[in-house]
């Protein structure tokens, strides 16, 4: 299976709402913030190529074990489904809040 554990555990949080996606008002770029199994976890996602997530670091990065982290898969549902969250914002504020993610 291609997404193997993580297509339910994805489901799972996109039933749970609360995906956001922050959409560039100049640029149209989105960056995700999918919630994490705690109500404090935010992880900051671009759904093709990066997620904040340990999972990510270890399972698709640091092992290469899977395609995806389940945040990942589920900005990409939550989006197919029309179940996210869009605020349009500038382009500032979406890099305030990158740079704040890093610090």
């Amino acid at each position: 299976m291609l997404f193997g554990k993580n297509f339910a555990k994805a489901l799972e949080v996109v039933d749970g709402g609360g995906i956001l996606c922050y959409e560039g008002e100049a640029s149209g770029r989105r960056v995700y913030k999918v919630p994490g199994r705690r109500p404090s976890d935010q992880y900051i996602v671009f759904p093709t190529h990066y997620c904040s997530c340990q999972s990510f670091q270890f399972d698709v990065v640091g092992r290469g074990e899977a395609v995806c982290c389940k945040h990942q898969l589920a900005a990409r549902l939550a989006t197919v489904l029309q179940r996210v969250v869009t605020i349009r914002t500038s382009d500032i504020s979406i890099a305030h809040m990158l740079l704040e993610h890093c610090a």
